[in-house]
């Protein structure tokens, strides 16, 4: 609790500073957000088996400077709770110079370098503001909660642009970059903290998109490619050597709008190459990731919406069942998918407030949060999840 009134004390203290500026090429703004989780079977966050808990909440300050019709300086500094897998330690979510080389009604073309936000997929650039997002969780399968913090944003450079077709518009952006390299990257790739360490990494993404003019439906890729070393520490867990992680994506991603109904898919697949690393990855060196959702979003009202989606993770393609590692590992085969229905419904109640709920009913286990879960026992193939949450703007 101190910690998160310290957070707020922050947050207002910029914020003032913010509203007390007279320069006129500053934007200013931010979110305070709260949200109260209960889940059945296993945790989502810490707290919430067969309980109600509160450690889901949100706090950022944004601000961009134009100093120049050319330049654009902007960050954002954020504090998320949830549960074990993020504290509410105030941290730059992302900080950048923004660069424009050319922009006219045709063609636009600029360079960003700093802590930049990753590209992958239509929402994970903008998937932290609850405002821009139609649910209170983005599909789990692709935009993980448990990854997050990796998935979000890096160091790099980024060149970007866009050309207005006949009647569409081509959007683009290449980025280079070094990923993380700290205890949330030790998790996404050995599901444990160990003694050794990642480092010497890289990370590039293009993200390519066709908007129709009137945005009424887009189409995106995304292709990626990173790679870390892992150095072994005095433990030697797993029996692991020092050697190379080496993973390729993509994310192909379609929506279309109507006046009143939205429907949106994105399909990604990452393999994983653990080869150089032996011990434990020595049964099963290559991994191969998958996922896919669809969803449907209608808008009976200007300030109501209703969502219904279904989600699938495999975390072997060639083995969606589960059943061969069930055989060869003797864990549960639901380990190894998971699919969720999930409803939703949000109301804007003001321009500055934004009230969501949501009902997961979740088939297999392959997303339970192992940091919010002490037991690696998965005994119950399925279980359910509610979220509320409230969110105001400023």
């Amino acid at each position: 609790m101190l910690k998160l009134i310290n957070t707020i004390l922050s947050f207002s203290l910029l914020y003032s500073a913010l509203v007390n500026a007279e320069e006129e090429n500053l934007t200013w703004g931010g979110f305070i957000s709260q949200g109260l989780v209960y889940t059945d079977n296993y945790n989502f966050i810490e707290g919430s088996k067969n309980g109600l808990s509160t450690d889901f909440r949100e706090a950022a300050v944004y601000g961009l400077w134009r100093p120049t019709n050319h330049l654009r300086l902007g960050g954002q500094v954020i504090a998320r709770k949830l549960g074990n897998m993020t504290d509410d330690t105030p941290q730059i979510d992302y900080l950048s110079a923004d660069y424009s080389l050319l922009s006219t009604p045709a063609s636009s073309f600029g360079i960003r370098l700093g802590k930049l936000k990753l590209a992958n997929g239509f929402y994970n650039n903008t998937r932290e503001v609850p405002f821009t997002r139609n649910s209170i969780l983005l599909p789990q399968s692709m935009y993980y909660e448990e990854t997050r913090d990796f998935q979000l944003s890096a160091l790099g450079v980024e060149f970007y642009g866009s050309e207005q077709l006949e009647t569409d518009r081509f959007e683009y952006s290449f980025l280079a970059s070094k990923p993380r390299k700290d205890q949330v990257s030790e998790f996404v790739f050995f599901r444990r903290n160990l003694s050794g360490k990642l480092d010497d990494g890289y990370l590039l993404i293009a993200n390519l998109r066709l908007v129709e003019a009137r945005d009424a439906w887009r189409v995106g890729v995304t292709l990626g490619s990173f790679g870390l070393t892992y150095f072994p520490g005095s433990s030697q867990e797993l029996g692991l050597e020092r050697g190379d992680i080496d993973v390729k994506f993509f994310a192909i991603s379609a929506e279309y709008n109507w006046e009143r109904f939205s429907v949106t898919s994105e399909f990604f697949k990452h393999y994983i190459d653990y080869e150089d690393l032996g011990g434990f990855f020595a049964v099963e060196p290559k991994q191969t990731f998958e996922a896919f959702y669809v969803q449907g979003v209608y808008r009976p009202t200007h300030n109501v919406d209703l969502l219904m989606r279904y989600d699938l993770a495999y975390r072997d393609a060639h083995d969606r069942s589960g059943k061969k590692h069930e055989k060869k590992f003797g864990v549960p085969a639901s380990n190894y998918w998971s699919k969720d229905l999930t409803l939703g419904v949000g109301w804007q109640a003001t321009s500055s407030i934004l009230l969501r709920a949501e009902w997961h009913h979740i088939r297999g286990t392959a997303r339970v949060p192992e940091q919010e879960n002490s037991s690696k026992l998965r005994k119950h193939s399925s279980w359910n999840m509610l979220l509320v949450q409230a969110a105001y703007r400023f």
